[in-house]
């Protein structure tokens, strides 16, 4: 019976936390639209970050980076420091076991497509999203999770572009575009964050710390 009363309660409560999540992203969305004053940027993020920030900014997605993400963050750190020449590469899909979506490679940097069924479904989005790259104003986003390193955040820092932002879970004073994610800052190990979601509102725990419509407007943290 006790089981039953939990389960009951926890449907109830995920219910009602739905009901509430789409009345509060229609004004937060609504919000964050009416606060935005660059419309025609190119954002490129390690997972699915950039396709969520431009979902909130009902937004066309200007960036091949979209419902993918990429499993080896030295790779992205590649790809976002030659961007033009490696969305000219053609895309090399693989078998791979490890995952139940498609694979590819675009030279040596290996793409996972978590959100598409078919090779020939993500091929056709990426090719139509690269052609929307804007190469006069592009943000990048990195983060500090898996095998990604202090050298690598040093390297990321070199990289010239309009804007650039590193989510952490510590805080180094001499990378000015970092963010440190508060949530993790006791335990000092950054999380797949995006995975943390409230139930309530949608976001999550880089949400709280990170400013993107700001920085987006004007490349500043």
């Amino acid at each position: 019976m006790k089981k039953i009363c939990n389960y009951l309660y926890k449907k109830i409560i995920l219910s009602f936390a739905g009901f509430f999540n789409k009345i509060y992203q229609k004004f937060y969305f609504k919000k964050l639209r009416r606060k935005l004053k660059n419309h025609d940027f190119s954002l490129f993020s390690p997972n699915c970050y950039a396709g969520i920030i431009y979902h909130r900014l009902g937004m066309s997605f200007s960036s091949p980076t979209i419902n993918m993400f990429f499993p080896i963050k030295k790779q992205y750190l590649k790809f976002v420091s030659n961007i033009e020449y490696y969305v000219n590469q053609e895309l090399r899909f693989i078998d791979d076991p490890q995952y139940p979506t498609p694979v590819a490679y675009l030279d040596d940097v290996k793409l996972v497509f978590n959100h598409y069924k078919t090779a020939e479904e993500a091929e056709t989005s990426w090719n139509r999203r690269k052609k929307r790259i804007n190469y006069n104003n592009i943000f990048i986003i990195f983060d500090d999770i898996a095998d990604a390193d202090y050298n690598d955040l040093i390297e990321f820092n070199k990289i010239k572009c309009n804007g650039k932002v590193i989510l952490s879970a510590h805080n180094y004073e001499n990378l000015h575009n970092l963010v440190q994610i508060s949530k993790y800052k006791k335990t000092g190990i950054m999380q797949p964050y995006l995975m943390d979601k409230n139930i309530w509102t949608g976001k999550n725990p880089a949400d709280k710390d990170f400013d993107f419509v700001k920085w987006l407007n004007s490349g500043q943290l």
